[in-house]
C-alpha cells in the first residue's frame, strides 16, 4: 500500500483493539500533519479532511510518475499523454494502462487481511476451458458457509450480451452454491465506465439493473454499481469497500461454531505439523498426534488419537470447509487435505490451462483418458494416490478399465494395456461427435428443454454427467471371448454412445446451445427387464446430475412420439412428459403434442414401445395389503412392485418358451402390458405350472439371482408371511 486514504485510516484504527491512538480526526490529524513536515510521509489535506490523503511511499510514486509522465520518448517508459501545448486531461492520465496479458491460470487465491476480518479471494481465469473446474472449485468454497460473488460485467458491451452473460453466471452460481444452507450474495460491478458519456452510463446501468434483478433470483442481489477500476482511491471504491465490509461481516455472524474439540484438532493441523504438508494420511496425523502426547504442557495431548474419535472430528472440519477429509475403505488411508485451495489452485491451472498459457501441460491425446504415470509427473510433489482420490473428490475424473470396452477413448499409437492405470477426464475430451454416433430408428427419445431462453445447462453439469454415465453404464467384468462379449463407449465434447451386445444403444448428448439434454434408448428387446433398468438408471443419474448442478433451471420434459403414431407422421412430433402419463394413467386412446397441433395414437406407440409406461414411470398404484391377506392379493402386489421382470419370474417357475411368448403377443400394445403380462404368468402358474402352487416357491424365485428381488422377498416374508 503506497497510499491511504484519511478516511481508511480511520477504520484500521477503530478495527485494532491494541492500539492507544484515539481514531477521532481532530487529534489525528495534527499527528499526521507533524510527520509529513519531517518528511516521514506526505500528508495531502482536503476540504472534507476525511478525503485527505496520506502518502506513505511518495518515492515509489514519485518514480512512477517521473518515468511515464517525462521519460524521453527514446525510452519503453515514454507515454505520449497528449500534444505538446501541455494540457492533460484527467482521464488520460488514468486511462493511460499497460495492456493486460492473461496470465491468471486456473484460479489463484489471495489472503487479504481486512479490518474486519482475514477473508480470500479467488481470482477466476476467464477462458473457457476453466469453466468446469471453476465450479468444482466453488462449490468447495461453498459447501457450508454462503460466499460473496463479484460479478464484473464491462458495459461496453451490447444489452443482448450482458443478458447472456449475467444469466450464465447466476446460473453457474446457483449450481455451486445448491448444498449451502443460506444464500450467497451477488453484487455486480458495471465496469469500464470511464469509457462512457454520462448518458450512455446512466443508460447502460440501467440495463444491466434491469438484467441482474431478473437473473439473480435465488442468491441474494447485494447492489449493482459502476466503478472506475482506473481509480484505486475514489469516493465509489470506498462506498464499495464499505459494502463489501458490511456482507463480511453479515456472512461471519452466520457461521454455526464447532466443539472444542474441533478447534483444538484444527489448532493442531495448522501450527504442529510441518508447513509445507498440503495433505497427510489419517495413518501419519495419529502419528503426529501421538508424538505431541508426551508433551503434558500441550492441550493436543487432549485429543485422543483413536480413529473412531478423530474421524467425526475430521468430517465436522470438512463439512465446515476448513480442511478437506476424503475417506477410504480403510480408514488409516482416508487422506486429510490441508490447504484444497492451494492443491485446486495447481491442478486448476495444470490440466486445464489454456494452450496460450506458459502452465499449459500437453496431458493426453484428445480424448480426456489420461495415465496415472502422467499424472505423478505432473504433480510430482503429491502422493499420486492423494492427488488423483482429490480429483476424483471433486469429480474431475474417474477411474477407468478399458480392457473389456472397444472404445474410441485410448490414445492413438498404444493400448489400455500398456499404459498401466488410467484416468478419464471429461473436460479434457475435445473431439468432435463421431460419425457412428446416431440415433437408431425407433428408439425411445427422453430430452430435457430448458424453458427459458437465457437460462442454460452448466458446463459443470456436462462433465459430472459424462463422468457419472460410463460408471452407471459400465458392466461386470467378465471373462469371454470377443464373440461373446462386445461394448463399446464413444465420448465426445458434448455426449456419448454406449453399445452392448444384446443390441443395447445408449445416445446422451447435450444442445450446442446447452438448452437441452437428450436420451435416446434402443434394444432388439424393448421387453428386456435389465434394458428397462438401464433406461430408468440412465434416467435417474441425468435427472440427478441436472438436480445437482442446475437446481432452479426450468425444465419442460419431452417424449419423441415415432412417426407411425403422429397424427401427420412426422418425425419431430413432441409430446410433453406430464401430458403423456395423464393420457397413460387415464386410459386415453390420444395425446396432444406440445405445440397443441398434432395427436399421437397411444396404441400405436405402444406397438412400438411396449413398456413405454414404465419408461415415463407410470405405474398403477400399489395396492395397500394387511397382515391377513390373500395369495391373490400379495400376487397383485408383488406385480406392481417389479412389473418389468414377469418373464425372468415366469422362467423361474418353470413356464415354456412358448408360454411366456404367447402371454407377451397377447399382451402387447397394452397400457400396462408388463402388469398384465405378470398376472397371466401367475395364472398359467396356478393352472399347469410344474412348480407347487405355493408361497415358499414364490419366495424362493424372488431370491433367486436371476430375479434379484431379495429385499421384497425379505419384506413379504417378514410382514405378511409369518
Amino acid at each position: 500500500m503506497d497510499a491511504i486514504s484519511f478516511s481508511d485510516l480511520i477504520i484500521h484504527l477503530k478495527a485494532d483493539r491494541d492500539n492507544l491512538i484515539d481514531p477521532d480526526s481532530s487529534n489525528i490529524i495534527p499527528l499526521v500533519e507533524s510527520l509529513s513536515e519531517k518528511g516521514l510521509i506526505l500528508f495531502i489535506p482536503s476540504q472534507d479532511p476525511l478525503n485527505s490523503w496520506i502518502v506513505l511511499h511518495k518515492e515509489s510514486i514519485l518514480k512512477k510518475v517521473n518515468g511515464a509522465l517525462f521519460a524521453d520518448p527514446s525510452l519503453k517508459e515514454y507515454i505520449c499523454v497528449a500534444s505538446n501545448n501541455g494540457i492533460v486531461p484527467k482521464a488520460r492520465i488514468f486511462r493511460q494502462q499497460e495492456v493486460v496479458e492473461p496470465l491468471t491460470a486456473g484460479i489463484i487465491p489471495h489472503q487479504v487481511d481486512s479490518p474486519y476480518s482475514n477473508m480470500v479471494v479467488y481470482d477466476l481465469a476467464g477462458h473457457h476451458q476453466y469453466l468446469s473446474s471453476h465450479s468444482a472449485c466453488l462449490e468447495a468454497i461453498s459447501l457450508n458457509s454462503p460466499a460473496i460473488f463479484l460479478l464484473l460485467q464491462d458495459l461496453r458491451k451490447d444489452p443482448e450480451v450482458m443478458t447472456t452473460e449475467v444469466y450464465y453466471w447466476s446460473t453457474m452460481i446457483d449450481g455451486v452454491c445448491h448444498k449451502c444452507p443460506q444464500q450467497s450474495s451477488v453484487i455486480v460491478v458495471g465496469t469500464h465506465s470511464d469509457l462512457l458519456t454520462p448518458e450512455q452510463l446512466k443508460e447502460k446501468m440501467s440495463r444491466l439493473q434491469s438484467i441482474a434483478k431478473m437473473a439473480i433470483s435465488h442468491q441474494i442481489l447485494v447492489n449493482v454499481l459502476a466503478i472506475n477500476l482506473t481509480k484505486i482511491y475514489s469516493g465509489e471504491m470506498n462506498q464499495f469497500k464499505d459494502l463489501l465490509y458490511g456482507i463480511i461481516r453479515n456472512v461471519l455472524s452466520m457461521s454455526p461454531p464447532i466443539s472444542m474439540m474441533c478447534h483444538m484438532l484444527l489448532a493442531f493441523l495448522r501450527e504442529k505439523l510441518p508447513p509445507d504438508i498440503d495433505a497427510l494420511s489419517l495413518s501419519h496425523l495419529i502419528e503426529h498426534l501421538e508424538r505431541h502426547r508426551d508433551d503434558t504442557s500441550d492441550l493436543d495431548n487432549l485429543i485422543d488419537p483413536d480413529t473412531s474419535n478423530i474421524i467425526p472430528l475430521l468430517k465436522t472440519l470438512s463439512e465446515k470447509g476448513l480442511i478437506l477429509f476424503i475417506p477410504s475403505d480403510n480408514p488409516l488411508n482416508s487422506w486429510i487435505v490441508l490447504h484444497k485451495e492451494s492443491i485446486l489452485k495447481k491442478v486448476n491451472g495444470a490440466l486445464f490451462a489454456d494452450p496460450s498459457l506458459k502452465e499449459y501441460i500437453r496431458v493426453a491425446s484428445n480424448t480426456g483418458i489420461v495415465p496415472k504415470a502422467v499424472i505423478q509427473e505432473i504433480f510430482p510433489e503429491y502422493n499420486i494416490e492423494m492427488i488423483t482420490q482429490f480429483m476424483i473428490h471433486f469429480e474431475l475424473c474417474q477411474a477407468v478399465d478399458l480392457s473389456q470396452v472397444d472404445t474410441n477413448m485410448t490414445p492413438e499409437g498404444s493400448s489400455s494395456s500398456d499404459l498401466g492405470p488410467l484416468f478419464f477426464f471429461p473436460a479434457l475430451v475435445y473431439v468432435h461427435r463421431p460419425s457412428s454416433a446416431t440415433v437408431p430408428n425407433n428408439s425411445f427419445c427422453w430430452s430435457m428443454i430448458v424453458k427459458s431462453s437465457n437460462r442454460f445447462f452448466t458446463t459443470r453439469c456436462l462433465h459430472v454427467l459424462l463422468r457419472r454415465l460410463p460408471s452407471e453404464l459400465a458392466l461386470p467384468s467378465v471373462q469371454a471371448t470377443p464373440s461373446h462379449l462386445y461394448r463399446r463407449c464413444d465420448v465426445w465434447s458434448r455426449g456419448l454412445k454406449w453399445l452392448s451386445n444384446p443390441g443395447v444403444t445408449i445416445h446422451v448428448a447435450m444442445s450446442e446451445t446447452f438448452q437441452s439434454l437428450s436420451l435416446a434408448m434402443s434394444s432388439h428387446d424393448k421387453t428386456d427387464p435389465k434394458y428397462l433398468e438401464l433406461a430408468h438408471s440412465v434416467l435417474t443419474v441425468i435427472k440427478k446430475a441436472c438436480q445437482d448442478f442446475c437446481p432452479h433451471l426450468e425444465v419442460l420434459e419431452v417424449i419423441s412420439c415415432p412417426p407411425e403414431a403422429s397424427s401427420d407422421h412426422s418425425d419431430d412430433t413432441q409430446v410433453e412428459l406430464s401430458a403423456l402419463k395423464q393420457a397413460l394413467e387415464g386410459g386415453e386412446k390420444c395425446a396432444v403434442d406440445v405445440s397443441g397441433q398434432k395427436h399421437v395414437m397411444i396404441d400405436k406407440w405402444m406397438t412400438i414401445e411396449p413398456c413405454l409406461p414404465y419408461l415415463v414411470e407410470v405405474s398403477p398404484k400399489v395396492p395397500s395389503i394387511s397382515s391377513a391377506c390373500y395369495l391373490k392379493d400379495l400376487m397383485n402386489y408383488i406385480a406392481t412392485k417389479i412389473p418389468v421382470k414377469w418373464k425372468f419370474v415366469g422362467i423361474q417357475l418353470g413356464l415354456s418358451s412358448s408360454t411366456l411368448d404367447s402371454i407377451q403377443a397377447d399382451t402387447a400394445g397394452k397400457p400396462h402390458a408388463c402388469l398384465d403380462s405378470f398376472h397371466q404368468v401367475f395364472s398359467a402358474w396356478e393352472k399347469q405350472g410344474p412348480s407347487p402352487y405355493t408361497w415358499d416357491v414364490i419366495i424362493n424365485v424372488l431370491r433367486a439371482p436371476a430375479v434379484g428381488e431379495v429385499a421384497l422377498a425379505d419384506e413379504l416374508d417378514a410382514q405378511h408371511l409369518k
